[in-house]
């Protein structure tokens, strides 16, 4: 029965999670279909927007919906694009499925120039279109379903037994799969997130000076292991933007001849 019932579920899983991620082509599985990712993100950012009070400083609201009007484009994703900015200190910005972005005024706070907001825009953005959001409640639903297999599995077991092994199955998941596949993603976001920037015209360089900035902002402040951790750790995160610079480099480069052009 149980082989039978996997059989079905991983066929359904075929026929379901047919999508790669944009610009790095990664295969995914994603167990929802977008219409049902974006009611997820509706519904969860107008209750972020009810529980936190907007921001009234008109140059960070300005800025944040310039760059995001530059950079939405870049994608080649029709979605029903918003930006906000909350009034917060915390230094970060997020973005739910469908498009919905918000900044923290704490973040714009430590930002040199707008190239800057369009790292952390292009970053963002890019958990949208990879469907990140997705990814992960389908990795939750397989966590789950493996779960009850395993109480399947061991329902003859003595109980002490399928303690134990229930005891080592949560932070053997965590760790092992949904900490590591959480970095992975970040990773990602900060790979297409430099092609968008540069493909909106903004010096992919900048997004390389940002996580310096971020370094030495959070410098001295506690921070669980890396292997703990949701994200990379920043150096690694400057190292692996400082590798992919040279071919977001050329499609700035070229961008910006392109601009020049329509100039003239």
């Amino acid at each position: 029965m149980l082989r039978k019932f996997f059989l079905v579920f991983s066929f359904i899983c075929i026929l379901i999670s047919c999508t790669t991620a944009p610009i790095t082509g990664r295969s995914q599985l994603i167990l929802l279909s977008e219409y049902q990712e974006f009611n997820l993100g509706v519904t969860a950012y107008a209750q972020a927007l009810k529980d936190n009070k907007k921001s009234t400083n008109k140059v960070y609201i300005d800025a944040v919906n310039r760059v995001g009007s530059r950079i939405a484009p870049a994608t080649s994703k029709d979605y029903n694009w918003e930006f906000n900015v909350l009034e917060s200190e915390m230094i970060n910005a997020w973005c739910l499925p469908g498009g919905k972005i918000a900044f923290y005024e704490g973040i714009l706070d430590i930002m040199e120039n707008e190239s800057q907001i369009a790292a952390v825009m292009g970053h963002e953005i890019a958990h949208a279109t990879a469907r990140h959001g997705g990814e992960r409640i389908s990795l939750g639903i397989l966590a789950q379903i493996g779960s009850i297999a395993l109480q399947v599995a061991l329902r003859d077991k003595d109980p002490a037994v399928q303690y134990a092994v229930f005891q080592a199955y949560v932070p053997a998941l965590l760790v092992g799969v949904i900490l590591p596949f959480s970095r992975n993603q970040e990773s990602e976001s900060d790979e297409i997130g430099l092609i968008y920037m540069a493909r909106a015209g903004y010096n992919p360089e900048e997004a390389v000076r940002f996580w310096e900035i971020m370094y030495e902002t959070n410098k001295g402040k506690s921070r669980p292991p890396q292997w703990l951790s949701t994200h990379p750790a920043t150096p690694k995160r400057i190292e692996n933007l400082k590798r992919l610079l040279p071919d977001a480099m050329k499609i700035y480069d070229s961008s910006e001849k392109a601009q020049l052009k329509k100039l003239h």
